[in-house]
């Protein structure tokens, strides 16, 4: 017994540092979501007007290819599939009418966590009475088109750049990419895809966040000093004229909206 207890002394009398201790877990990388379609933006960037028309040597074109999420979420990638291509699964094509992204462009800035895009022209969001039941509808083409919001259990954050993603609450055609990690979305927000980056670099991206924006009266944060103020008065000014002058509604001053013309050409699906 005292040989036993001399032991035990011995062991409890030894440095910390000797005892065995468990190492800690390595901490789970998030689970990337399943691309389950492929799909493509294609944009140009307008460099230059006359009064009458779009100089296309003055144009910069580029293609987005996208992932869509249809595992994670199958309700907003159904929508977003019939905005790509302008028709509801099921329905041929001469007896269908849906809007299509085609005709859209990216018109908004959020800095420094989201680009936005504008509604598809031509469809009016309606606000239903009460006696009607109330509620959101969109019109197209004068017909009623099911574009009210879509609610789903999305459980993917908005963890990096790059990644598709739409507001809740809202109805209708407009969709963001997050410019950066946006954990301040992830209430709101709902995201159902991303850019694809093995397929297309964020080179695209880069150019289209990089290009100015509307801030109302301030000037924005690249535009420092006296000199940088006034360069960006100029251009705003002349934007702002040049816009009035060919019917563009972007004339209207709104917080964060592209100074130059950012609008999608083409969108469709691509081969899996």
């Amino acid at each position: 017994v005292g040989s036993e207890m001399c032991i035990r002394d011995s062991v409890a009398s030894l440095p910390l540092r000797t005892r065995a201790t468990p190492a800690p877990a390595p901490s789970a990388a998030p689970a990337r979501a399943r691309v389950t379609q492929r799909a493509f933006v294609d944009v140009r960037i307008i460099e230059s007007y006359t009064m009458s028309e779009v100089l296309e040597n003055a144009a910069l074109r580029g293609r987005l290819t996208l992932g869509l999420y249809g595992d994670d979420a199958p309700k907003q990638t159904t929508r977003f599939v019939q905005l790509l291509t302008g028709r509801r699964a099921g329905r041929p094509a001469e007896a269908d009418s849906f809007p299509s992204l085609a005709s859209a462009s990216f018109e908004r800035r959020r800095p420094p966590e989201l680009l936005l895009s504008g509604p598809v022209p031509g469809v009016r969001e309606l606000r239903l009475p009460e006696s009607l039941g109330g509620g959101q509808q969109y019109e197209w083409n004068a017909q009623i088109v099911p574009l009210a919001p879509v609610f789903e259990s999305v459980r993917l954050r908005h963890d990096r750049r790059g990644l598709l993603t739409h507001r809740i609450a809202d109805g209708g055609t407009v969709f963001g990419i997050t410019l950066a990690p946006a954990p301040q979305l992830d209430r709101d927000w709902a995201v159902f895809g991303e850019v694809l980056e093995g397929a297309e670099p964020l080179g695209l991206l880069a150019e289209i966040e990089a290009l100015p924006f509307l801030t109302g009266e301030a000037a924005p944060d690249s535009a420092t000093g006296r000199v940088g103020a006034a360069v960006y008065a100029a251009q705003r000014s002349a934007f702002m004229a040049l816009t009035q002058a060919i019917g563009d509604t972007r004339a209207d001053e709104r917080v964060g909206r592209l100074l130059r013309r950012v609008e999608i050409v083409s969108t469709g699906l691509l081969p899996s």
